[in-house]
């Protein structure tokens, strides 16, 4: 690995709106815990296997959106969910310059690490830092 970490720039940076609002993660964390709720009672009720299926979906977002919140900032692939300290959502996507060769850099996971990888030549790699 490379001792000097490369830049990473957003190249884009768009805010997730619902109905023109800015979604907030707070307001995410509670629709999910609420339908979560709903979800459960709904399967206590009629014992419906339906009903498990959205309990089981809505508690995943709802874990998947307290982890957001925690740390900040979620890899998917070429796309990014970052939590502003504000609260906001916005859909991210990073890229860099090798500083070795000129090559782009994408986020890559190696061994179960996200690290930083040069596309031109797989041997150039960086720890990726929070």
């Amino acid at each position: 690995m490379n001792k000097e970490n490369p830049k990473l720039e957003r190249i884009l940076e768009k805010q997730i709106k619902i109905f023109g609002k800015q979604l907030k993660i707070m307001r995410v964390i509670l629709i999910f815990l609420a339908s979560t709720l709903y979800a459960l009672m709904m399967y206590m009720e009629g014992n419906s296997l339906f009903s498990l299926f959205f309990t089981f979906v809505f508690s995943s977002l709802f874990i998947i959106s307290i982890i957001l919140m925690k740390k900040k900032i979620m890899y998917f692939g070429k796309y990014n969910l970052e939590c502003s300290s504000a609260g906001d959502v916005y859909l991210t996507i990073l890229q860099g310059i090798c500083p070795n060769c000129k090559g782009f850099l994408k986020i890559a996971k190696k061994d179960g690490i996200k690290i930083i990888q040069c596309q031109e030549d797989k041997t150039h790699i960086w720890n990726l830092e929070k």
